[in-house]
């Protein structure tokens, strides 16, 4: 097979013109429509701020499986226009997906400080849902999107930590106004302690010294007890209202569950602490949803809409507290902060089960079904 040499700052390496991926050309099930492309394009082109990773191992999340079946396309397809500065939407196909991954640098652009990255480190790192993903042999990703990986955690835990780790913090931070500064001794609800996001948000703020309260069910409880949560709720055998409320009032509630909206008045609203600007977070956002089935202009407006009634009806913005939308977003400092919280071992990776690069079809399935015990994680198999 031919070689091609990518970047002068690789040092003079050289690698395949091609690569495996798995790549859908329609939006259906991954099932119907992925493809694995043993001759897919190398991403070649680096950006001066730009590296190139092999992947060894990947993981596959909820919104992979919804992506797959056309989930924020128009949203995901306007920014794509924007990043390319083009009055098309840019060709989505083939597309390939996956968010989170761990690997080897195998080459970096001009204006990456080798003190900071080399050639030959091991990283883990995110992709944004809007760039083309890590389902594959190698990817490229700006710097600021890997992070060198902790000498404790193995490829497949390093490459589940960063989209889950990354969309709790925000929702801890952005949304919910939290941080290792200011969470001290915060009455903290996670519901759905046991998913990905709810286990990983017991962990943060259990490092900021917060006091969490959290949910879960019956058979769930021994996984969630060894996270360190202060009181565990289980919500199938007990009074769920009676149990949080006598827990107090609380500074910031995480949805890590879906929760109806119309619950959320009803049941959750009354115990936000009143008068302190306490905030509900939920990470069901229905801003994609709203673009894909109204398009920008109106999804927009239906957002704004879905923000506000819900702050009205309830009642919280009477009572000076507050219901908000937690977003992933690729965030340097929170990609520094879950690392280091990782190789202190201060969070740790749940893995439920793993598969081989060509078993792709069957980590989703297992992501679909649901009632996971910790994520889902694809070793790349070099045979």
């Amino acid at each position: 097979m031919t070689k091609t040499d990518v970047s002068a700052a690789d040092g003079g390496r050289t690698w395949p013109d091609h690569m495996m991926a798995w790549q859908i050309d329609t939006y259906a099930s991954f099932e119907e429509s992925a493809v694995l492309n043993e001759k897919a394009d190398l991403p070649v082109s680096l950006g001066p701020k730009e590296v190139l990773v092999r992947v060894r191992a990947s993981s596959v999340n909820p919104i992979d499986v919804l992506m797959a079946e056309g989930y924020g396309q128009v949203l995901m397809g306007r920014v794509r226009q924007v990043k390319k500065k083009s009055f098309f939407r840019p060709i989505e196909f083939p597309l390939t997906l996956g968010r989170d991954f761990a690997g080897e640098v195998v080459a970096k652009g001009a204006e990456v400080d080798s003190e900071h990255l080399a050639v030959g480190d091991t990283v883990l790192g995110v992709v944004a849902p809007f760039q083309h993903g890590c389902h594959a042999q190698f990817v490229t990703v700006p710097v600021t999107q890997v992070a060198k990986k902790p000498d404790c955690m193995s490829y497949e835990e390093a490459a589940c930590l960063l989209y889950t780790g990354l969309t709790t913090w925000c929702a801890l931070t952005s949304a919910g106004g939290l941080n290792a500064s200011n969470a001290a001794d915060k009455n903290v609800l996670v519901i759905g302690g046991s998913g990905g996001v709810g286990n990983c948000a017991i962990q943060i703020l259990k490092s900021w010294g917060s006091k969490v309260t959290t949910t879960c069910s019956t058979n769930a409880i021994n996984l969630v007890k060894e996270l360190g949560p202060d009181n565990i709720i289980d919500y199938t055998t007990v009074d769920t209202q009676k149990q949080l409320e006598q827990y107090g009032k609380y500074d910031l509630i995480l949805d890590a569950a879906g929760i109806p909206y119309e619950d959320i008045g009803a049941a959750y609203a009354p115990l936000l602490k009143p008068w302190s600007w306490a905030t509900f977070v939920t990470l069901r956002s229905p801003v994609l949803r709203n673009t894909d089935s109204y398009g920008m202009v109106f999804g927009m407006l239906k957002n704004a809409y879905d923000l506000v009634a819900p702050n009205v009806c309830s009642g919280a913005v009477f009572k000076g507290s507050t219901i908000r939308w937690g977003f992933f977003m690729p965030v340097e400092r929170g990609i520094k902060e879950l690392t280091l919280l990782a190789a202190e071992k201060k969070i740790t990776v749940p893995i439920d089960s793993v598969y081989g690069f060509a078993d792709m079809k069957k980590a989703f399935d297992r992501v679909k079904a649901g009632h996971l015990r910790g994520k889902v994680a694809v070793k790349f198999d070099e045979k």
